[in-house]
């Protein structure tokens, strides 16, 4: 007999149940199963000042404050949560950081249960690892149209191109008042704007010595500044004569709800009220999700009266009975706990969320509803799952878990699936990589020759140790120049001499070649200086692909070069002359480079290049490394 979800509520049962939801093998059971932290050794998009670590979540939040951020990373088969601050400066990065909009029918972080994918796809383990959540948005890098499935439906999310930042305008009577968002200092006083907002609801504070503090909900949009004007209200508020009645002020607090005050049956709209003195009777109804307030107040003359009242959250009782009996019951805003039978708990009452997650079984998740002063049942049969690993294979096709246990062993993504994965993100960033150009600023270079006998010549000269400004073993500045532009790279190679290798050594050395014999020796008092030049130009092309930091690219090459020696001495007519002999040879390149920044027009970076020879030459080739410091222009990130 076919098993199903039997939600049944007690109290307002036909409001609750509209919130149902079909099961879907692509969600996620629950989180918090592993323990592996985070160390933010270098972060990207999330950060927390001060700290090497990120804070860790049981379960997704229902408010995300503007400019924080909520990661969830793929563990193994498990799912953490992390929440810090948001780092704007991916948006700008390399591969950018694409931003989706959040789907209409979620809220309070319901999306956060579904597996984000670059395709549709039958293996529900292929979903991404890193995704990035805040309340009206999600953040994926690689992918501007990614896919989730809703009650057995793929669903498409498309990247939106437009700005997600805007600013806010904060202005105060009096001046000079502190600014704060959400409790923490901006460090900003009236006057000010507040610029490189996320958009989204704010929570604005303004503090100012001897005045009482303010507070306002503030939404800044996309594109747009928002202006918002405080009246700070002094704690010694002057004496106020009307006629020949004396005033009072009643100041009131924000209620929880919509709901309006009521002073002596008279529905109040503003939160500060100039009254003739005397008893006023105060009410404000709570909608049945808060104590109702009822009170008297007295108005004195030329003093100012704060009405703080304490709103008193009202409680219900609800009562779980779980199928299976251990089965891990969340509620959205609690801890999870494990089941053992039926459970009750006291909640605030009004609307809640929980979800019900065992392995072996189809999660679910719905809303209740909890009412002051009655008790709601709410009975939850989780459906049973024959891949009971999540690993995409049916558990008796597999064998997993009974026979090589849960997790340990069983089948993984096929290499297929993962290389289909990987091109499709090559593909994107083929298609997306702006141009840039780089041009090297200093380095080490160091070529060692594949032909023994001409290693054996150099090693004449200062026994091979040299050093300065050239392209054999020294320095290079400035000498290499690379464009790249959709995977594409190209770069050109200059060699460079300040000096030549000098020979130093107090015997003879004979040079013969097809034509002629050179005599190669050292004296100073005749300003003799034999030494050996390897001036040459190399350009190549191939393909790069770059993650947020780090590059990697293959090139094939050419270099055109020769071999120079001066003053020595030609044998047949004793003329002191120099030599040159053509050397050029092909070579694969590997360049491997660690950009220090990713969203700036001038970025440095530190580059490590390795060139492997093939083919024939005419004398030698070389194996060659070269390290150093480059600088790289991006004109898509120029900033007027």
């Amino acid at each position: 007999m076919r098993r199903r979800l039997i939600f049944t509520i007690i109290i307002m049962s036909a409001a609750a149940a509209s919130f149902a939801q079909l099961p879907d093998t692509h969600t996620i059971a629950d989180f918090n199963i592993t323990d592996t932290a985070i160390i933010l050794e270098s972060g990207f998009a999330i950060k927390r000042p001060g700290f090497d670590t990120l804070l860790n979540l049981e379960y997704p939040p229902q408010f995300i404050p503007p400019g924080e951020i909520v990661m969830r990373k793929k563990i193994g088969p498990d799912y953490k949560l992390y929440r810090g601050e948001f780092d704007i400066t991916a948006l700008n990065a390399f591969p950018p950081l694409n931003v989706f909009e959040i789907p209409k029918w979620s809220a309070s972080g319901q999306i956060m249960w579904y597996r984000i994918y670059s395709a549709p796809t039958d293996n529900r383990t292929l979903d991404k690892e890193v995704v990035f959540f805040d309340n009206e948005r999600i953040y994926l890098q690689h992918h501007k149209t990614i896919y989730y499935s809703r009650n057995d439906q793929w669903d498409t999310l498309h990247a939106i191109n437009t700005a997600i930042h805007g600013a806010l305008s904060i202005d105060s009577e009096p001046l000079g008042a502190e600014i704060y968002i959400y409790g923490k200092s901006t460090g900003h006083k009236t006057p000010a704007v507040l610029e490189n907002l996320i958009s989204g609801r704010y929570e604005i504070e303004l503090f100012l010595p001897d005045y009482n503090f303010q507070r306002k909900t503030l939404s800044v949009n996309a594109g747009k500044t928002t202006a918002a004007s405080f009246e700070l209200i002094s704690d010694l508020e002057p004496l106020l004569v009307l006629g020949e009645n004396q005033h009072g002020i009643l100041v009131l607090p924000y209620p929880p709800l919509d709901s309006d005050y009521m002073l002596n049956g008279i529905a109040q709209t503003s939160l500060k009220n100039e009254l003739v003195e005397g008893e006023y009777h105060l009410w404000w109804r709570g909608e049945d999700l808060y104590k109702d307030v009822d009170t008297l107040i007295t108005i004195e003359p030329g003093k100012m009266a704060y009405f703080n009242v304490p709103f008193v959250r009202l409680a219900g009782k609800v009562v779980f009975d779980l199928e299976p009996k251990d089965a891990l019951l969340c509620i959205e805003g609690f801890p999870c706990r494990w089941g053992g039978g039926e459970f009750s708990a006291e909640l605030p009452s009004g609307f809640h969320t929980a979800r019900i997650s065992r392995h072996g079984h189809f999660p679910e998740r719905r809303k209740f509803s909890v009412s002051h002063d009655k008790i709601s049942l709410v009975k939850v049969a989780l459906e049973p799952n024959n891949d009971r690993d999540g690993d995409g294979f049916p558990d008796d096709v597999d064998k997993c878990p009974d026979v090589y246990g849960l997790f340990d062993g069983c089948p993984r993504p096929t290499f297929k699936n993962m290389a289909l994965i990987k091109a499709q993100e090559i593909n994107e960033y083929v298609e997306t990589e702006p141009i840039s150009f780089s041009v090297s600023a200093m380095g080490l270079i160091s070529r060692s020759p594949t032909n023994r006998k001409f290693r054996t010549f150099l090693s004449s000269f200062s026994g091979g140790s040299v050093g300065g400004l050239n392209n054999y073993q020294g320095l290079t500045v400035g000498n290499t120049y690379q464009v790249a532009f959709r995977g594409l790279i190209a770069q050109a190679e200059l060699g460079q001499w300040s000096s030549g290798i000098k020979f130093r050594r107090p015997d003879t050395l004979i040079i013969k070649t097809k034509n002629d014999q050179y005599l190669v020796w050292y004296d100073s008092l005749s300003s003799i200086d034999p030494a050996v030049f390897i001036p040459s130009t190399a350009l190549c092309g191939g393909f790069k692909y770059r993650t947020t930091h780090y590059s990697i690219s293959y090139s094939l090459g050419h270099q055109w070069e020769d071999i120079v020696v001066k003053d020595i001495e030609r044998v047949s007519d004793g003329e002191f002359t120099r030599a040159a002999f053509s050397n050029n040879w092909w070579f694969h390149e590997l360049l491997f480079e660690w950009d220090l920044y990713t969203d700036t027009f001038l970025t440095p970076a530190l580059y490590a290049k390795f060139k492997f020879p093939f083919g024939q030459t005419e004398r030698t080739k070389w194996h060659s490394f070269n390290f150093g410091v480059s600088m790289r222009f991006r004109p898509s990130n120029w900033k007027s």
